[in-house]
């Protein structure tokens, strides 16, 4: 790796495909007056171009919808892979409803716009409708707060009411779980009931209730207990991985920021950095950036062109590690915006931090810098009227002031905990059994044997929400022999008082038939309580490309990428036998079971600048150190304090 920079990944989920969706599948409606017959969920995204696949965040399969480039046929999302799915082509409106086949009697649900949702197609990510989506479409509004006093807020909770009692009406959840089930054809023409059709000014005014009640009985949810639902709903949309990435660049001039800047004042200091976020459920955000900050020195006989200068820094400048400590709400649910500075220290007293400040979700699934990612993210032909949607960042460093803008790339989505899996005292019956919070233990084996000592065990906890938090021991060990709850507040343990730290969150729940019941699971270690594990990525499903890689239709990646594979913890002996010890994790690769393991972002990019030539004799212990701990394996065990308990 001498004399070369590092070059990670590959616009990630920039890699927008332009194909679309088309392909309608034939389902004909004879006779409007009397109901809709649908057999479908509309176009295939996998083998249709031009069509745009997209799920509801309440999986409800069954869910009438019409496709506004369609004038003749009829869909109602479906169930796969338990999302609550249909596809209609790329721009169409959406149509939401419920109605039966044997009458007209119908619930209106509003027309959403798929090319405010998602303008752009992006291969292997269905766009995700909201309730809030489907609640703006009714109203024409977009949702400003999440109160009562909001109207289109308000009507999400309406609608959120009528699906949990439908839910609970069937046994599919308990109140305030959000579970899969089916709208059949029975049901949904028992709407014939209805005296009349219900639309927005009944959700508005309340009057929706007593309107359903000879369909379903609404007042069975309290008003309360739906918004914290919607909550959820809300927050999820925005449980993902956030990175930036080096670019792999071609010999094209294009404008491309990534996550890079320079000096305001007159040092002539530039930067570039790279970071990995993730977003768990209660809207918290950890993770770090590495940074790479000095004046870049061109290499003799290099052709490397000036504007690409400050890549150099790579091998030039030793890595700095900026820790995001657990923050709240940084980009706005709501708006997309980023609303909340995220805060990015090298060490948590000093005054020095980098700040994200500015951006807004483009596609919902990008933050871009530049005038070329916008068209690229949104499709559009021209830059934006607004240039306060592009994200920038700025920086207290040693005196010196930097600022720059930013590329952040949105991967990954989380979803529902299916109750076979995710088995809480929220979710379960009284008389149940229940697992979660679930206490283990996760040992870290380093791939260097020259790590000492070459295995570290971390305590953590999936809590009864989906995160995952740590459970540290007494006099600085990495894991407790107890097992108990943290202050909701302060994350201090309410039996040992020491400090626990959020990692993470969980993915989906994962069922295959009688042989597995598992969870997926992404944390990132980024605080120096964790010692030689600081930095570590787990279960992120990313590449990370590590050297010089030319862009081509025939680049293999595997080649030249190191991956933080997706993980999984296997619960099916635990939950079917009742055995504690029965836990494994592990990890995919298509439908191939293979070893779970982790990597360590920082020790990757010490790795690189250690091994140029002008750095070899000059480095620390402590480089040469973080260097060794690039890789490894990850076991589990559960603490002997766990226990199964009963509702």
């Amino acid at each position: 790796m001498n004399n070369k920079f590092l070059a990670p990944f590959l616009l990630s989920g920039l890699t927008l495909a332009l194909v679309g969706c088309g392909g309608e599948k034939t389902t004909v409606h004879e006779d409007p007056y009397k109901g809709v017959v649908t057999t479908s969920n509309g176009c295939d995204a996998n083998t249709t171009e031009k069509c745009s696949g997209f799920f509801v965040d309440y999986p409800i399969e069954g869910l009438n919808f019409d496709c506004s480039s369609d004038k003749i046929n009829h869909f109602m999302t479906d169930e796969e892979g338990g999302l609550a799915s249909g596809g209609c082509l790329i721009g169409d409106k959406v149509k939401f409803y419920l109605q039966g086949e044997d009458s007209s009697r119908k619930i209106s649900l509003g027309d959403v716009d798929l090319a405010k949702i998602r303008p752009l197609k992006v291969t292997g990510q269905p766009a995700t409708i909201g309730l809030i989506d489907i609640a703006s479409a009714m109203t024409g509004k977009d949702p400003l707060t999440m109160t009562m006093d909001d109207s289109t807020y308000k009507v999400m909770v309406g609608l959120v009411r009528v699906f949990q009692a439908l839910g609970v009406n069937q046994e599919a959840n308990q109140v305030g779980d959000i579970q899969p089930y089916e709208l059949s054809a029975n049901k949904k023409n028992e709407l014939k009931l209805l005296a009349e059709d219900v639309g927005v000014a009944d959700f508005l005014d309340g009057s929706y209730v007593t309107k359903l009640k000879p369909w379903v009985d609404v007042s069975t949810i309290s008003e309360a207990e739906a918004e914290k639902v919607a909550q959820k709903l809300v927050k999820q949309s925005l449980v993902n991985i956030y990175a930036t990435n080096f670019l792999i660049f071609s010999t094209n001039s294009v404008d491309i920021q990534g996550f890079t800047g320079k000096s305001d004042l007159n040092t002539k200091n530039e930067s570039i950095a790279n970071m990995y976020l993730v977003t768990d459920r209660q809207g918290y955000t950890t993770g770090y950036a590495m940074q790479w900050v000095g004046i870049p020195q061109k290499i003799e006989g290099s052709a490397i062109s000036d504007s690409l200068l400050k890549f150099l820094l790579i091998n030039q400048v030793s890595p700095q590690k900026l820790n995001v400590n657990a923050q709240q709400d940084w980009i706005s649910p709501l708006t997309k915006r980023i609303t909340k500075p995220l805060v990015f220290q090298a060490n948590s007293s000093s005054t020095d931090k980098l700040e994200v400040y500015q951006g807004k979700l483009i596609n919902d699934t990008n933050v871009t810098g530049t005038e070329y990612m916008y068209k690229q993210a949104s499709g559009s032909t021209t830059g934006p009227t607004d240039t306060t949607i592009y994200g920038k960042w700025r920086q207290n460093l040693n005196g010196d002031q930097l600022s720059g803008g930013i590329d952040i790339y949105k991967t990954n989505p989380a979803n529902y905990l299916d109750k076979k899996v995710f088995l809480t005292k929220n979710t379960v019956n009284t008389g149940d059994k229940y697992y979660f919070p679930l206490y283990a233990n996760l040992t870290f084996t380093f791939d260097n044997k020259e790590v000492k000592p070459n295995s570290q065990t971390l305590g953590i906890v999936i809590d009864e929400n989906g995160d995952v938090r740590t459970n540290l021991g007494v006099a600085g060990a990495l894991n407790s022999d107890t097992c108990n709850d943290v202050d909701p507040t302060t994350y201090i343990d309410q039996g040992t008082g020491v400090q626990q730290y959020r990692i993470g969150t969980t993915g989906t729940a994962y069922i295959n038939g009688s042989v597995e019941k598992s969870i997926t699971m992404r944390m990132i270690l980024a605080n120096p309580v964790f010692g030689s594990l600081d930095g570590a990525l787990v279960g992120l499903n990313e590449s990370l490309v590590v050297s010089p890689t030319p862009v081509s239709s025939d680049t293999d990646l595997s080649k030249v990428a190191i991956r933080s594979g997706g993980i999984r913890l296997n619960l099916q002996r635990l939950i079917n036998d009742q055995n504690v010890n029965g836990l494994n994790i592990t990890s995919w690769n298509g439908n191939t079971t293979i070893p779970a393991t982790w990597i360590n972002l920082q020790a990757v990019y010490q790795t690189v600048f250690n091994g140029a030539d002008a750095n070899k004799d000059k480095l620390t212990d402590e480089q040469k150190e973080i260097a060794k701990r690039v890789s490894g394996a990850i076991t589990v065990s559960v603490p002997k304090c766990y226990a199964i308990k009963t509702k």
